[in-house]
C-alpha cells in the first residue's frame, strides 16, 4: 500500500500539480499581456482614425468656405457696381479703364451702368460705415453659401474665417474705393485745364483743391456719396 505523500495530508499538492498550476496561471499572464496590447493598439487605431476623419472633415469645411469667400465678395462687387464697370482680362484679372468712361472731361455712362455704380456707391458708403454689422452680413452669407452653420466649425476655424471676411471685405472696399478714385482722377484733368493761371503760385494748395473738388464733382454727379 502506498502511503500518501505529507503535502497530500496536508492537503497540499504534489510537485507535478504546482508546476501544472504555475505554467497555467504563466500562461494566463500572457494571454491577459497580448490582450492588453492588443486593445491599446485598437484604440490608438480608433483615435488616429477619429482624429483623421476630423482633419478630412476640417479641410473639407475650409475648402467650402474659400469657395463662399469668394462668392460672397462677388456678391458685394456686384452689389457695389463694380461689375459694371470693371471687365475682366486675358489672363482672368479683373481691370479698370477709367478713360473709357470720361469724355471732354466729363463722366460718360451708359444709363444701366450709371444707375448701377450710383446705387452700388450708396450702398458701399452705407455698408462701410458700420464694419461690425457689415463683418456679421459676410459671415452669415458665407456660412449660407457653404451650406455651414457656426456649430459646424471646428478647431480653430472660427478665427481663421474671421480674418479672411476682414481681408476680403477690405479688398473689395479697395477696388470700389479705387474705381471712384480712378475716375475723379480723370476729370481732373478738366479742372486742371480751367484753374487760374495764377493758381501755379501755390502748388500744394492747388493740388488739394483739385483734389476736392473732383471728389466733390464725381459726387454730385453720381448723386451718391464716396468712400472715404
Amino acid at each position: 500500500m502506498t502511503s500518501d505523500s505529507p503535502l497530500d495530508l496536508l492537503g497540499g499538492h504534489s510537485e507535478g500539480n504546482a508546476t501544472a498550476d504555475d505554467l497555467q496561471g504563466l500562461l494566463l499572464q500572457i494571454v491577459l499581456a497580448l490582450l492588453m496590447v492588443f486593445m491599446i493598439a485598437y484604440f490608438i487605431f480608433v483615435s488616429a482614425t477619429r482624429r483623421q476623419q476630423e482633419e478630412q472633415l476640417i479641410d473639407l469645411n475650409r475648402q467650402k468656405l474659400l469657395v463662399a469667400l469668394e462668392r460672397t465678395a462677388e456678391d458685394h462687387r456686384i452689389r457695389y457696381g463694380l461689375n459694371a464697370l470693371m471687365t475682366q482680362s486675358n489672363d482672368g484679372r479683373r481691370i479698370f479703364e477709367a478713360d473709357t468712361h470720361i469724355q471732354s472731361g466729363r463722366l460718360h455712362l451708359a444709363k444701366a451702368a450709371r444707375s448701377a455704380f450710383t446705387a452700388g456707391a450708396r450702398a458701399a458708403h452705407a455698408d462701410y460705415a458700420d464694419l461690425p454689422a457689415l463683418h456679421a452680413a459676410w459671415r452669415q452669407e458665407v456660412l449660407t453659401h457653404a451650406a455651414l452653420s457656426e456649430a459646424d466649425l471646428k478647431a480653430d476655424q472660427p478665427r481663421w474665417l474671421d480674418e479672411q471676411i476682414a481681408q476680403n471685405a477690405e479688398a473689395v472696399r479697395l477696388d470700389t474705393r479705387g474705381v471712384q478714385r480712378a475716375l475723379a482722377a480723370r476729370l481732373l484733368d478738366r479742372l486742371v485745364q480751367e484753374a487760374p493761371a495764377d493758381s501755379a503760385a501755390d502748388p500744394a494748395a492747388l493740388a488739394q483743391r483739385l483734389k476736392t473738388q473732383t471728389l466733390q464733382s464725381l459726387s454730385e454727379t453720381l448723386d451718391a456719396p464716396l468712400l472715404p
